[in-house]
């Protein structure tokens, strides 16, 4: 059994690193939007699960109680991050094959 290559080895322990550096760079600059239940309130996070809008209608603000409120904002950003999430791992699992099994 011959001792594996160093060399190659960390010339693609460095090519994955700076894949997965413009995966990150990808990330922070793609946006998805989720919303609550009902669809009154509007979140957009970016790629990193960063939140960047949150859309809330003048009339939920003055009509929801705060804890309904609350919970269709926790259930837009969520939605939100589902889709960065689901898209990050789809970008993941193409680039990285193998990677995680």
């Amino acid at each position: 059994m011959s001792d594996p290559d160093v060399e190659s080895i960390l010339i693609d322990l460095e090519r994955k690193k700076n894949l997965m550096h413009t995966l990150r760079e990808e990330a922070a600059a793609s946006y998805y939007t989720g919303t609550s239940d009902d669809r009154a309130v509007v979140a957009t996070v970016n790629g990193l699960g960063k939140l960047h809008d949150l859309s809330i209608p003048d009339k939920e603000l003055r009509s929801s109680h705060p804890s309904t409120l609350g919970g269709k904002i926790v259930a837009a950003i969520n939605a939100a991050r589902a889709q960065a999430i689901d898209d990050s791992n789809a970008k993941l699992i193409d680039a990285l094959p193998g990677f995680g099994s």
